[in-house]
């Protein structure tokens, strides 16, 4: 899947890629990968808003006309307890 922003529409995309297609452009992109395990392989809610979040947070560092739409809380790493 592809995400994209279309500023003279002013709409975001979203499209399908065929799988071979995906390992070229892979190779010139900034993979971010989100463990299933580290979820206990649960694809809820909550993964889908952050999953939905960074793509929308990667979308305006592209296009920064877009980031004055973009109000999605950051999570915050919580510090170790000493």
């Amino acid at each position: 899947m592809l995400i994209t922003y279309d500023e003279e529409g002013q709409q975001i995309e979203t499209c399908t890629v065929d799988r071979d297609m995906v390992a070229a452009l892979k190779e010139r992109a900034l993979v971010m990968p989100w463990s299933l395990e580290d979820r206990s392989f649960t694809l809820d809610d909550e993964f889908a808003r952050q999953l939905g979040g960074a793509a929308l947070l990667l979308l305006a560092i592209n296009q920064p006309e877009l980031k004055q739409y973009v109000t999605v809380t950051q999570h915050q790493e919580t510090p170790p307890a000493h």
